[in-house]
C-alpha cells in the first residue's frame, strides 16, 4: 500500500443526518404531514395520538467531532405541531473538530420545539444553532436544556466547548438574538457566580405568541422550585426564561410544569418514557 494512502485508512467515519418536516392544515382543520425527508442517521416519527408530534431520532446514538444533524421544519399557516427527540442527546468525547446541531424553523402556525436534554460528556465540543423565521401573528414555543457531564456519576467537564446560538425573526425582523460560549474548563466558568454559581445543568425557554407578555407573573411563580434558580422576562410580544439547577432531575421539577403551563397540555409523551 503507498503511504499516501496511509491517513485515509486511519480516517473515522463520521456521522450525518438530515430531517425535513412539513405540516399544514386541510380542509377540515385538522394538521396533516405535508412533506417529510429524511436521510443518515437522522429519521422521524408520527405516533398516533391527539395533535401532531415528531418525534426525531438519531440512530447514530450520540455525536462527537465531525458529526452532523441538521432539522427543518415549516408550519404552515393554521397547523400546529410539536416537534421532541426520542431520547436525551448525547455528546460524546471529541478527538478532533465539533459536533454541530442545526435547527431550522418557519413558522406559520403554531410548533413547540422541545428537544429532550442534551448531556455533554467530558471533552465534547458542541456547535448547536437555531435559526427561526416567523410570520407576525405565528406562535411559537422553544426549549432547550443542556447538562454538563453525567452528574449522577459526578462526572465534571473540566474542557471541551459549547456554543449555541438562537436566532428569532418575526415577519422578517429580528426580534430575539442569543449567545453562549463556553470553552476549555467548563466546570470552573459554571462555578461562576455570572454564570450558572455552580450548576450543571441549564435550559433556555421562548415563548412567541399574542399573550406572551401577559403570562410573565404567572411563569415567575411556576419558577419557586427549591433548588432551581430561574429568571423570565417579557417585552414585544416575547416571554424569554433562563433555569440553572444542580442537576438534570432537579432542573426537570421546574422544567415540565413550565412547558405545560405554557403549552396548555401535558409534554410530549417521550418525555415520560
Amino acid at each position: 500500500m503507498p503511504d499516501a494512502a496511509l491517513p485515509q485508512a486511519t480516517r473515522l467515519q463520521r456521522l450525518e443526518g438530515r430531517v425535513v418536516l412539513g405540516v399544514k392544515v386541510d380542509a377540515e382543520g385538522v394538521t396533516r404531514l405535508d412533506r417529510l425527508y429524511q436521510s443518515g442517521s437522522a429519521r422521524l416519527r408520527l405516533p398516533k395520538g391527539p395533535g401532531l408530534e415528531g418525534v426525531l431520532i438519531n440512530t447514530g446514538g450520540g455525536l462527537t467531532g465531525g458529526d452532523v444533524l441538521e432539522t427543518e421544519v415549516m408550519v404552515a399557516a393554521g397547523a400546529c405541531a410539536a416537534v421532541t427527540t426520542q431520547a436525551a442527546e448525547k455528546i460524546y468525547r471529541a478527538s478532533a473538530g465539533e459536533a454541530r446541531v442545526l435547527n431550522r424553523l418557519t413558522v406559520a402556525g403554531r410548533l413547540d420545539w422541545l428537544p429532550q436534554e442534551t448531556i455533554l460528556f467530558d471533552g465534547a465540543r458542541l456547535c448547536r444553532r437555531l435559526d427561526v423565521e416567523m410570520e407576525p401573528d405565528a406562535t411559537l414555543l422553544a426549549a432547550e436544556a443542556t447538562v454538563f457531564g453525567r452528574t449522577a456519576r459526578g462526572e465534571r467537564v473540566t474542557h471541551g466547548l459549547f456554543r449555541d446560538e438562537w436566532r428569532v425573526r418575526r415577519g422578517g425582523r429580528l426580534v430575539y438574538a442569543d449567545a453562549v460560549r463556553l470553552g476549555g474548563d467548563i466546570d470552573a466558568q459554571l462555578a461562576r457566580a455570572a454564570v450558572a454559581g455552580g450548576g450543571r445543568a441549564v435550559a433556555s425557554c421562548l415563548y412567541v405568541a399574542p399573550d406572551a407578555e401577559g403570562r410573565v407573573d404567572a411563569a415567575r411563580d411556576l419558577l419557586r422550585v427549591d433548588g432551581v434558580r430561574a429568571g423570565a422576562s417579557a417585552w414585544n410580544g416575547l416571554l424569554a426564561l433562563r433555569l440553572v439547577a444542580a442537576d438534570g432531575q432537579t432542573l426537570l421539577r421546574a422544567w415540565a410544569p413550565l412547558i405545560e403551563f405554557l403549552r396548555g397540555m401535558p409534554v410530549p409523551r417521550v418525555w415520560r418514557c
